[in-house]
């Protein structure tokens, strides 16, 4: 059964069996993957998957179920589970969205590029050989290519209920990435680096595997660095990467779970004065963007903290009931699971420095490269403790690349000591717009 089809059907079962609350999620991605080795593509995969959620709302209980089999009989044994699955839960203060007038197009969004669909094996294949080749001479320490993948990949999601919701949008993208060894005088290191756009752009994609080799290159000579209290720049890969495990403070829903430090903080300040962050739903060509959320709530950009105080949080239907409040367009649901609260793109706005300039602002600090793992970040407590890799800077200038430190602190006491900002953004596709940072108040330990 086409998709389409299928939703038809579904709202046929709601109308036969006078169910007059009932929503439905249809997802369908696909994704062809090349991995090239020692001059070959070594794997080829290619994948798709589709499935449908189904949502029902009788007497204040709501209940859930879904299919990947779209076909009138799995389709009416998903819409029936989910009648029953309803009779289980406990009742909530769910009222199912209407339909939206003058709603634009979602091809405004510009979050698709029908060319990247046309992209063959081949032409991947291509660019993983140009990569690996620019990796292993880009310096002659390099000893292997341990993995590269070249891939493209597109999703497309539709939002449909009995109330007249009905909104579709679809988006796609193409990437690379590399990661290289490295041995000289008995020691290893290793470099990674990966590209992900909405463009066809092979030549900037192949300078991936030399910026690979010259990330795991710039680690040979790491010395110990003095343990302390000292300032920190997270470049513009490592700031937002840092920040992201930390979001769901803003959670309307944590907060109500007792999962969240910001409960009964609004208006408070939790930030420098010049901090505002905000998420806009709105941005072209930002993979967070879209006009409904996962509910059919109209989205609009929302400020979480204002001239450091924190502003709002986020909310799907039922959470903003519990406080009273209206729907911030935060609902996210795929089709195999219920609704939770999800970020769009979320924004700091730019400073005035550059990278170089923001590292020679303290006399010394230590600037961040690379994070390893978050096993000892608690998004709860905002404890930050994580590996890095980077540079000891002193007078503005790398001394040295340092590796196996850890860095640690609080998140909400990192966002009052954030003493400038730098004037880019990494340049992959990304739902953080974060700059890098420069940060007091954190801990290096060897």
């Amino acid at each position: 059964m086409e998709p389409r089809a299928a939703v038809e059907f579904v709202q046929s079962l709601a109308r036969e069996s006078h169910e007059k609350d009932v929503d439905l999620v249809l997802e369908r991605s696909e994704s062809l993957a090349v991995r090239v080795f020692k001059g070959r593509a070594e794997k080829v995969d290619q994948a798709t998957a589709q499935g449908l959620g189904i949502r029902v709302l009788k007497d204040g209980r709501t209940g859930i179920a879904f299919t990947e089999r779209l076909e009138p009989r799995a389709l009416e044994r998903a819409f029936a589970a989910a009648r029953e699955n309803a009779a289980l839960m406990d009742p909530t203060e769910v009222v199912m969205a209407g339909a939206t007038e003058g709603l634009p197009d979602p091809a405004a969004l510009k979050l698709y590029n029908p060319a990247l669909d046309a992209l063959s094996v081949a032409d991947l294949e291509a660019l993983g050989l140009e990569i690996e080749s620019r990796a292993l001479k880009a310096d002659p320490r390099v000893s292997a290519v341990a993995r590269l993948m070249v891939y493209r990949a597109r999703s497309e999601q539709r939002v449909v209920s009995v109330h007249g919701v009905d909104y579709a949008q679809r988006q796609n993208s193409v990437g690379a990435s590399c990661q290289v060894l490295l041995e000289a005088d008995g020691k290893r290191k290793s470099g990674a680096h990966h590209w992900s756009q909405r463009e066809w752009l092979p030549d900037a994609a192949a300078r991936v595997g030399h910026e690979a080799a010259a990330r795991g290159a710039g680690l040979f000579g790491a010395t110990p660095v003095p343990g302390g209290k000292f300032p920190v720049v997270l470049d513009e890969y490592c700031a937002p990467e840092l920040l992201s495990h930390y979001f769901g403070a803003f959670s309307g829903e944590a907060a109500q779970k007792g999962q969240s430090r910001l409960k009964d903080k609004l208006g408070d300040a939790i930030a420098g004065e010049a901090i505002t962050l905000r998420d806009d739903p709105h941005l072209p060509g930002a993979p967070g963007s879209r006009y409904l959320d996962a509910e059919g709530v109209p989205t609009r950009p929302l400020p979480l903290i204002d001239q450091g105080r924190f502003a709002n949080f986020l909310y799907h239907i039922e959470s903003a009931g519990k406080d009273g409040r209206e729907s911030t367009g935060h609902a996210s649901r795929g089709y195999a699971g219920g609704v939770g609260t999800g970020l769009h793109n979320v924004i700091l706005p730019t400073g005035e420095h550059t990278l170089e300039q923001l590292i020679a602002l303290p006399e010394r600090c230590l600037l961040v490269t690379e994070l390893e793992g978050a096993a000892g970040c608690n998004p709860l407590s905002g404890d930050i403790s994580i590996g890095v890799q980077g540079y000891w800077i002193e007078n503005g200038r790398r001394v040295h690349p340092v590796d196996s430190i850890t860095i640690a602190g609080n998140f909400f006491d990192l966002l009052k000591s954030i003493r400038a900002r730098g004037n880019a953004y990494q340049p992959n596709l990304s739902r953080l717009f974060i700059p890098p940072l420069l940060v007091e108040g954190l801990t290096i330990s060897s």
